[in-house]
């Protein structure tokens, strides 16, 4: 499967993040922002939802979260979202630059939509898919946002036999 590859960020926790330091685990990569009113929290509890089912093999499998509103999702903001979540996640942000070439190397796309009469001032419209990375950083499948637990589980289980 075409697309992907590593990346360099910066985490919830301020710090510098290398894709490369996820060797040997399943990746699980959706683009998002913690204003999000819909997508973004159902693929957050979904997840969590996943890491249950998972059992044993959730220690296996890391998500990142990589916002695309780095104007508002700073590390501060990224790490209190995915707090009210129980999966192992990272937040990660970055300059609008930096964001822009992990979209474009995994084929995603977002769009900054004003909305002058909302207090947020602007919403963005993003690409939902959920993309999963093999033990060795390659792109090994893509789930739809309408996936179920159970197919992003079988989904999961089958890159972790073939690696």
């Amino acid at each position: 499967m075409e697309g992907g590859g590593d990346f360099a960020l910066t985490d919830h926790d301020g710090k510098p993040f290398q894709l490369a330091s996820q060797r040997g685990k399943v990746v699980l990569i959706f683009f998002g922002y913690t204003f999000c009113p819909d997508a973004c929290p159902t693929t957050l509890s979904k997840l969590s939802s996943v890491t249950r089912r998972l059992g044993a093999d959730a220690s296996k499998v890391k998500v990142l979260y990589i916002s695309v509103d780095p104007e508002r999702d700073t590390p501060e903001v990224l790490k209190a979202d995915l707090a009210n979540f129980k999966l192992d996640s990272i937040g990660l942000t970055g300059t609008k630059a930096d964001i822009d070439t992990v979209v474009q190397q995994y084929g995603a796309a977002y769009e900054i939509v004003p909305t002058p009469d909302s207090a947020a001032k602007y919403s963005v419209s993003h690409t939902t898919t959920l993309y999963a990375l093999d033990g060795q950083g390659r792109l090994r499948t893509k789930f739809r946002y309408e996936a179920t637990v159970d197919e992003i589980v079988d989904g999961i289980h089958a890159i972790l036999a073939a690696s």
